[in-house]
């Protein structure tokens, strides 16, 4: 009966080396095969590691649990040689250094006990639950101490969540030496063993359920600020329309200005004149504006950043095909959807020498039923991707940068969808809206 405990307890260990191992690279590498391969490839390693394990050969173990552990993270992970075999290295070292680490602190407890009159009665089994509880706590300080790392918590809310860990292998040590003797009740042992299971599987639980609280918060806090933003860009586009506005009045009104003017010219009244000429200057002045189309919000977008491409260098070509109907967009996801393609379009052509180019095309397709938005960017940087998601490369974070997820999420809620691609050293996005 124990036999059986046993080889459940040395599976149930081969499931954490592995899945510690997938986190940790997972924590820092994209995988780069889909996700039902994922689960396939990790059965696989658990399944090759049980075996190896089962032959109770140190020399295979040593020779052949690594060999796997390192074919295990190249093919499911996107990353540089060299970069991966760094981190595969740190990650055995530490799966190999906690294992004699606890054997010489076992090896000194045993002789302090033994001089104070307690015998150690844990059996290898529970140690081999202790070595991979010490592993789990060394590898999830190691990501939170990488500044590489993409899932860190505040060190406040992980000291916090520290206290979990620490606190139950302190009990795992303290029933293990504390002298009870439970080798005739096997029962017991096999009651103890399974609870010690459970409080390591809760403990990871618990880990990944409040560092998914954590991120739901700092999302939450993007998302509050991407939406000022978002509110801050209407009021500022639409003072601009505002403006234009008065502009065409005062422009469509000149002839009455200069009538004025010519009268107070003719009556000499030169202070009158000077007047009415600063009061026509200060109503003039306006941010240029082109037409593009007879959609107010989406000229005022447009021309914004037509003069921050052709300040830069980057020739900017737009054309709206006429009869594009995009008044059913309203106008704070048509701000951060164009304006974070542009962003991102604009940023990536500037970075090309000579010749730097943006292209937006908005048309119909499917008889009016579909508006597309198109814009295309001379790419000469190579694209990061992460689980499916491109990372940007702006050096500066924040609001500005809404992402192309922003885009995919609003193009969703008008039954459309964003689509990518890089042809001809080119990245185009396709913003796809059903009308």
């Amino acid at each position: 009966m124990m036999g059986w405990l046993d080889l459940l307890i040395l599976f149930f260990c081969c499931i954490i080396e592995v899945f510690l191992l997938y986190d940790y690279f997972y924590n820092f590498f994209g995988p780069k095969i889909e996700r039902k391969y994922i689960k396939i490839v990790c059965v696989g390693t658990i399944g090759a590691i049980f075996f190896i394990n089962m032959l109770q050969s140190n020399v295979l173990n040593l020779v052949l649990v690594p060999i796997v552990l390192w074919l295990f993270v190249t093919v499911l992970f996107d990353s540089k040689l060299g970069i991966r075999f760094v981190y595969f290295i740190m990650a055995y070292i530490v799966m190999i250094g906690v294992e004699f680490l606890y054997i010489i602190l076992s090896n000194t407890t045993t002789i302090l006990l033994a001089n104070t009159g307690l015998i150690p009665v844990s059996e290898y089994l529970w140690q081999l639950l202790l070595i991979k509880f010490l592993n789990y706590i060394v590898f999830i300080v190691l990501k939170q101490m990488s500044a590489k790392s993409k899932k860190r918590m505040t060190n406040k809310l992980f000291l916090i969540y520290l206290c979990v860990p620490v606190s139950t292998l302190g009990t795992m040590l303290t029933v293990f030496y504390s002298g009870i003797d439970v080798g005739s009740n096997v029962v017991l042992k096999i009651l103890m063993t399974l609870f010690f299971v459970c409080m390591i599987t809760g403990n990871m639980v618990l880990f990944y359920a409040f560092q998914k609280y954590t991120e739901n918060l700092s999302e939450s806090s993007k998302q509050e600020l991407e939406l000022l933003y978002q509110r801050a860009e209407v009021e500022r586009l639409t003072k601009i329309a505002e403006w234009n506005d008065n502009y065409n009045e005062i422009v469509h009104n000149t002839s009455h200005y200069l009538k004025v003017i010519g009268q107070l010219a003719f009556e000499r009244k030169n202070d009158e004149i000077c007047k009415v000429v600063d009061k026509l200057n200060g109503k003039l002045n306006r941010e240029d504006i082109s037409e593009y189309c007879n959609h107010k919000m989406l000229n005022i977008i447009l021309s914004e950043y037509c003069i921050k491409a052709e300040n830069i260098g980057v020739f900017f070509d737009v054309y709206v095909e006429p009869g594009c109907i995009l008044e059913h967009i309203q106008d704070v996801h048509l701000i951060t959807m164009l304006g974070n393609l542009l962003d991102n379009a604009i940023l990536a052509a500037s970075k090309k020498e000579k010749a730097a180019s943006v292209v937006v095309r908005i048309f119909m397709q499917k008889d009016g039923k579909l508006c597309v938005i198109k814009v295309v960017n001379d790419l000469v940087e190579e694209l990061k991707e992460v689980r499916g998601k491109l990372i940007s490369t702006k050096k500066e974070t924040g609001v500005h940068g809404i992402g192309l997820s922003s885009v995919s999420k609003i193009a969703e809620q008008y039954n459309g969808y964003l689509d990518y691609y890089i042809n001809d050293e080119k990245f185009n996005a396709v913003v796809v809206l059903a009308v």
